[in-house]
């Protein structure tokens, strides 16, 4: 039975690095040069640049000199910085890439030990409800997308499952290892994102409240202050780095996504943002809601608390950008493995009644022993197909993945800027990732991820389309000033001219010029001299711009409105 059950999940775990790769590579294509790129979701290609720069010695920073943190997950930067002083800037992504396999791999593994502190009940069906959960860590498609993207999704949901692992262990075995690999895990998530420390609250609630159950001592309360010590000290460590570094207490990025906008209007958003998500959970949902109801657990208590906390979280902030669930999706394996859990329980005891196997097993067309098997799996086949099947062409590569079309256009832009300009030339862009990383040139980011003064600017509220039609705006996409970043700073090559309200076409019209390299269209700053203008062939043309204002639908590529 061992045996079978290692073939099976050796199976499936091959399966999935063949979906994977195939994932990858058909997000990478030739570029303009004739060569073949591999290209991160846009964010983690920000990541990447200030890895690049550290790697250089150049530092952690986005542009040289400029000490701004524009940046929310230290830790995966950290990971990418290693990459890139190993590779060149194409490879260095491709590594990221295979990283995120790994982590998705290693989640999976830590899911199933999960599901064993919950296989009480289900001795019978061990084997099959851990080779489901296996399964469920491997399906479900935003946490593939973001891992396999470059975004700290993955190392996140690694995190996340390892520090739940520890809790649930230390509260059987009160072993001091597992408290200390508790914290460190906890400790790693918080460098990874600060604002993991909502998922860490009630992660070391239940291992407190575990260990003081059985134990008041003062020893163990001395025990219990050092396990969150030992957290702090992660916490204070990435604090004091950002004062010294940066001169802030918090990323560039709080400011942006946060200051300006009021705590009822970030939950009326968060709350518009959330709804579809759940929705598409519903049936997950409702299976581990009656399982609260009826078969309650600590241990189950546990896991849904973490996956409420990230949905609460995410409403206070205000939502997300993008409707594929990056900061929530690291949790839902996590659900997924209690409603396997519970669907497995349902079945096991229906096909025990004598009602069931006289009047429903009268004359089955497989082996009757092979029945609960089959339901059971389809039963759960079922659940996963109902959270995936918005995005099952993507899954079945029907069509391309999100947003993985457009990269082209901004790998084919970086080279063509990279040809026909000086290295001081200056890159001014609403995309803050691919262009700044793939053509190396100093950047001016329009929408203040690294600018300390977009970043503090008024939110901008009228006018803004979002991806998410119920939302009010999209955080971290709705402050700017195209006065200031294009007018007055005047950069040698602007991606765009309009976003949302703000308008500096007429502008632009007598300061900028259309052309094309190798049939890649570039607005440039007139006469500048740091443009090799003997490198352009075809006519160069007035300004007549339409960009940049993106959305992107779960149902359509990302294009121009």
């Amino acid at each position: 039975m061992r045996r079978t059950y290692a073939f099976i999940i050796a199976g499936i775990g091959t399966c999935f690095v063949a979906w994977a790769s195939l994932f990858i590579y058909r997000s990478s294509f030739i570029g303009i040069d004739g060569e073949r790129y591999f290209c991160l979701f846009d964010d983690a290609m920000i990541s990447m640049r200030y890895g690049w720069n550290l790697s250089h010695g150049i530092g952690l920073v986005w542009n040289s000199g400029e000490h701004v943190e524009g940046y929310t997950n230290p830790l995966m930067t950290l990971l990418m910085s290693l990459s890139t002083l190993v590779f060149n800037k194409v490879d260095a992504v491709l590594a990221i890439q295979i990283l995120g396999i790994i982590f998705v791999l290693v989640n999976a593994y830590l899911i199933v030990s999960i599901a064993k502190h919950l296989v009480s009940g289900l001795e019978r069906y061990r084997s099959l409800f851990l080779a489901l959960a296996f399964v469920s860590a491997l399906s479900y498609y935003p946490l593939l997308y973001w891992s396999l993207m470059g975004m700290e999704t993955g190392l996140l949901a690694v995190l996340l499952s390892l520090s739940v692992l520890s809790a649930l262990t230390y509260a059987e075995d009160r072993r001091p290892a597992h408290a200390i690999l508790l914290s460190i895990s906890l400790g790693l998530a918080f460098l990874t994102r600060m604002d993991t420390v909502v998922f860490a609250v009630p992660i070391f609630v239940y291992a407190f409240y575990a260990r003081l159950r059985t134990d008041r001592s003062t020893k163990n309360l001395s025990s219990l202050f050092a396990l969150g010590g030992l957290y702090a000290l992660f916490v204070m460590g990435q604090e004091l780095f950002r004062w010294s570094y940066y001169g802030e207490w918090l990323p560039n990025t709080y400011n942006l996504k946060v200051s300006g906008i009021a705590l009822p209007m970030r939950i009326i958003n968060g709350m518009d943002f959330v709804l579809p998500f759940l929705t598409e959970l519903h049936i997950p949902l409702i299976i581990v809601g009656i399982a609260m109801l009826f078969a309650f657990g600590k241990e189950k208590l546990l896991l849904v608390s973490v996956f409420a906390t990230l949905v609460c979280y995410q409403v206070w902030a205000g939502g997300d950008p993008w409707e594929y669930w990056r900061m929530l999706s690291p949790a839902v394996p996590i659900l997924l493995v209690v409603g396997t859990h519970e669907i497995l329980r349902a079945t096991q005891a229906a096909f025990a009644t004598e009602g069931f196997q006289r009047y429903s097993l009268r004359s089955p067309i497989i082996p009757r022993r092979y029945i609960p098997t089959v339901i059971a799996c389809l039963l759960v086949g079922a659940m996963l197909w109902s959270v995936n099947s918005r995005f099952l062409p993507e899954i079945a590569m029907l069509q391309k993945a999100y947003d993985t079309a457009f990269n082209e256009n901004r790998i084919n832009t970086a080279l063509a800027i990279e040809q026909v300009t000086a290295p001081d030339a200056t890159v001014g862009v609403f995309g803050a990732g691919t262009i700044p990383y793939y053509s190396g040139r100093p950047a001016i980011d329009f929408l203040g991820k690294s600018d300390r003064r977009i970043a503090r600017v008024a939110p901008e509220f009228s006018g803004m389309v979002s991806r998410n039609e119920s939302m009010v705006y999209e955080p971290g996409h709705n402050k700017f000033d195209l006065e200031y970043s294009i007018k007055q700073l005047k950069p040698t090559y602007v991606e765009g001219f309009r976003w949302h309200g703000q308008n500096v076409v007429g502008w632009a019209k007598s300061e900028y010029v259309r052309v094309k390299y190798e049939g890649v269209p570039l607005y440039l700053l007139k006469d500048s001299g740091n443009v090799h203008w003997a490198d352009i062939k075809g006519p160069v043309r007035r300004v007549r711009a339409k960009i940049t204002t993106f959305i992107i639908r779960p149902d359509q590529e990302r294009g121009p409105h």
